[in-house]
């Protein structure tokens, strides 16, 4: 089978997954990678660097040929993929207009459709689901040609891994498990211990954040931030601009940010207040875009289930941490503009609870969880609720949960849940039973490395990880 391979890494791991490949009698025609790793591939393989696709660039191979723009039939066919592509480039075009964005997303379309025109392939491999721009235009390309395709996700649950064939659908194993699994007896003895063992942490007084929550926090503390700005001081001294380095630090520092915006609007929660705990979502990311697709605009989510409030509740908001931690830090961007918070506040039974309120706490007192796709939702279940989730993600045919997209939903799923505010054990089992059963020991995040302390994670080697996923590749490309 012909594949591209879009797998933006250049460790020597890489030679492990391009051997599963020539063990299947695959031919990798193109492989978007990181430079410095293309001694990896083999000799006929194009090599793309995958920051080099993400600014738009054409791979060396093809630096020399000149393809048409594409046709005002052709964009006119994708202005769904166009608006979603156009907020997908708030990470790495913040500053860019639209018109600009535009010009760069032309660009992308006419550059993809024509290699895969041109290289003829029939499926591609992703690492995780697309979300750089010129692999989502990619993804979305091959989708309409009916390719066959396949990505994976960490779950974040006890080492474990899943793969997908289309996001929207999330992860087709775990689905076929739970429609298996329910309508089997199941008891905690047909649990293995390691998710019993993450069951607990979560289910427990004193439950674990995600290992990629650790790692975000690890970054933004004070003595890391600290040798952070001398590291890029030390930078702006050697290219001649720390002048206007320390002018722009002092005017953030003297002016509003979001972090003081969102402390103009805080509430204390009240705890005897009914309420659906909404997490906002970390931005720029995948999670929301293009996992959220319409509802990466959060507020837009948040008025849709407010209008379908029951009297007398609230809906509880908590920025999430990593927004001030990551990236940008506290500066107003494209993903958190200023008066993204006064807005949110504006919304009728909407209160926006300080940051440190602790996540476990709001989930275990709200009715209900609503979320973009977030680990909260996930999270939920092992405190018997039933979510509401606006997006696509990896877990969304879990048995009780309520995939929503407008007011009515929302109604609906919230007069359910009044009728039964919990799922039952038999739920949580299944869910459970459905993740051993669907998923596999690997990861794709470097964080896993850093983290397998954690009671609930199974250590695994770099290499055997990816032994492990070259060989879910060769089973899954056989049955595609």
């Amino acid at each position: 089978m012909k594949v591209f391979l879009i797998w933006a890494d250049k460790k020597a791991e890489m030679r492990i997954l391009f051997d599963a490949f020539a063990r299947g009698g695959h031919e990798v025609l193109y492989w978007v990678g990181e430079r410095g790793g293309e001694h990896h591939a083999p000799k006929n393989t194009v090599f793309h660097d995958h920051y080099d696709a993400w600014a738009g660039l054409p791979a060396e191979f093809f630096a020399n040929e000149r393809f048409d723009p594409a046709s005002s039939v052709f964009i006119e066919k994708h202005y769904e993929l166009e608006s979603l592509v156009l907020t997908m480039m708030n990470k790495r075009y913040d500053r860019a207009s639209v018109d600009e964005r535009k010009q760069i997303y032309y660009n992308m379309l006419s550059y993809w459709s024509s290699v895969l025109e041109k290289l003829q392939p029939e499926a591609i491999v992703f690492t995780t689901i697309p979300h750089s721009i010129y692999d989502f235009i990619l993804y979305t390309l091959a989708r309409e040609k009916n390719l066959k395709m396949l990505m994976f996700e960490d779950t974040w649950v006890a080492g474990r891994l899943v793969w997908i064939n289309d996001y929207q659908k999330g992860s087709s194993a775990f689905a076929e498990a739970v429609a298996r699994n329910k309508k089997r007896s199941i008891s905690w003895d047909d649990i293995g211990g390691d998710l019993r063992a993450y069951y607990e942490t979560q289910a427990g007084s004193s439950p674990v954040k995600p290992a990629y929550m650790q790692a975000q926090q690890h970054a933004g503390q004070t003595w890391r931030l600290f040798w952070h700005r001398v590291a890029v001081a030390l930078r702006a001294l050697t290219e001649g601009n720390l002048h206007s380095l320390l002018w722009d630090f002092a005017r953030r520092i003297l002016s509003e940010n979001l972090k003081s915006e969102y402390m103009r609007f805080v509430r204390s929660p009240e705890w005897s207040v009914p309420f659906v705990y909404f997490p906002l979502g970390f931005q720029p990311e995948r999670t929301t875009s293009p996992q959220g697709e319409i509802f990466h605009d959060q507020i837009l989510a948040i008025q849709t289930l407010a209008a379908a409030l029951p009297p007398n509740w609230e809906i509880y908001i908590k920025e999430h941490p990593s927004q001030w931690w990551l990236r940008g830090k506290t500066r107003f961007s494209s993903a958190r503009y200023r008066g993204y918070y006064e807005r949110l506040a504006a919304i009728p039974h909407v209160r926006l609870v300080p940051i440190h309120t602790d996540s476990h706490t709001l989930i275990a007192r709200s009715q209900t969880v609503a979320t973009i796709t977030g680990t909260a939702g996930w999270e939920s279940l092992f405190r018997r609720k039933r979510p509401l989730i606006f997006g696509y993600p990896w877990y969304v045919s879990a048995p009780q949960i309520f995939r929503v997209a407008s007011v009515d939903d929302c109604r609906k799923a919230l007069s359910e849940i009044q009728r039964k505010p919990l799922a039952s054990e038999k739920d949580l089992l299944v869910v459970l039973k459905s993740l051993e059963e669907g998923s596999m020991r690997a990861y794709i995040g470097i964080v896993r490395d850093q983290f397998s302390e954690l009671p609930y994670d199974v250590p695994i080697s770099a290499e055997a990880s990816m032994q492990a996923v070259g060989e879910r590749i060769q089973a899954e490309l056989a049955t595609l």
